[in-house]
């Protein structure tokens, strides 16, 4: 970006991001990056989205989520018609999640003729690739390594655990023969995060667990902690910590199936990062064999072995699944 700091006549850049942490995340680079240099960066807060005076307000960076940012173009006058930079981080996602509409609205509303369009991702589906096609003109594509693959710095590997029961075992036993902090563990929905939460805390797990039931400065809380060393584990899943930049991190424990293929590397992602190598478990039941496949073409794409049986399996057409699975939890609910 070649953006005059401090320069007059509004928002010069935007930058919007599929997750409040991912957007906090990404103003903190920003102004290590700019240090030394008077750049105003502002994060789109709630407050700020319902509330702020933007007639007044100096900024030549913003990053936000979507709806707060759409909520300020339509119902508190922020005006974008200055912006020379539009940025869409994690872009797959933000159109998987149905932000279509309200991307669609802010690109309207960024209406300077010489604006440059830019996308993210460490995955972009055909499908999600053409849809992003719309807003895009005379593209050029740039790919860092392989296209939809992971890192060849991840130690991959998968581990049949039967059942539901069998998975809380192997993780157990995983931590009792090997932790190595930090980790972190998927699974597929918040209601399976907090039963894991309550297993880990029941063993004495220095662990913490994000989801979207949390306030926003708990969420933070649980990140910072992570990355200070005070907590080893953190629960999460795979929507909430899309993108986040977790330094160091030696594990990643797919401890529920990952969807698809383009969510599996986005979840290892999290591992091997500048340089650094890492290690991802990946646990699967029964009801996972089907979908196996799909995600042995990942490992194989990153020079790791993968047993001939599971190569041997039927290709499926869907790319995506969701099984539904028997409750985490052991522990009685307390009275």
């Amino acid at each position: 970006m070649k953006i005059k700091p401090g320069s007059k006549g509004g928002v010069k850049a935007v930058i919007l991001c599929p997750t409040r942490e991912l957007a906090a995340q990404t103003v903190r680079e920003c102004k290590k990056m700019a240090k030394g240099r008077k750049y105003y960066i502002k994060l789109m807060t709630n407050d700020l989205s319902k509330s702020g005076n933007f007639k007044d307000m100096h900024c030549d960076i913003l990053v936000s989520t979507p709806l707060r940012l759409d909520h300020a173009v339509k119902k508190r006058d922020l005006d974008l018609s200055s912006v020379e930079y539009l940025v869409l981080d994690e872009s797959d996602k933000l159109f998987e999640l149905g932000f279509v509409e309200v991307i669609d609205s802010v690109v309207e509303a960024c209406s300077n003729p010489s604006i440059i369009r830019s996308l993210f991702s460490a995955t972009l589906p055909d499908s999600i690739e053409a849809l992003a096609r719309t807003i895009m003109h005379d593209a050029i594509r740039v790919i860092v390594g392989r296209k939809n693959s992971a890192s060849s710095l991840i130690k991959q590997k998968l581990i049949f655990a039967g059942t539901e029961r069998g998975k809380l075992l192997a993780l157990r036993q995983s931590f009792q023969e090997s932790l190595n902090p930090p980790i972190l563990v998927f699974v597929q929905s918040k209601e399976r995060a907090k039963e894991l939460y309550k297993e880990l805390a029941f063993d004495d797990v220095r662990a913490d667990v994000i989801h979207a039931d949390l306030t926003e400065q708990q969420r933070q809380d649980a990140v910072d902690n992570l990355r200070a060393g005070k907590t080893w584990v953190l629960i999460a899943t795979e929507v909430i910590a899309r993108g986040m930049d977790f330094k160091g991190v030696n594990c990643v424990i797919n401890y529920d199936f990952p969807e698809s293929a383009a969510a599996y590397i986005h979840r290892i992602g999290r591992s091997g990062r500048a340089g650094r190598s890492g290690e991802a478990i990946t646990f699967f039941t029964e009801e996972d064999k089907p979908f196996l496949r799909n995600i042995a073409n990942v490992l194989i794409s990153s020079g790791c072995e993968v047993p001939s049986w599971i190569m041997a399996l039927p290709k499926l057409k869907r790319k995506k699944h969701m099984v539904t699975r028997d409750p985490i939890s052991t522990i009685p609910d307390e009275d």
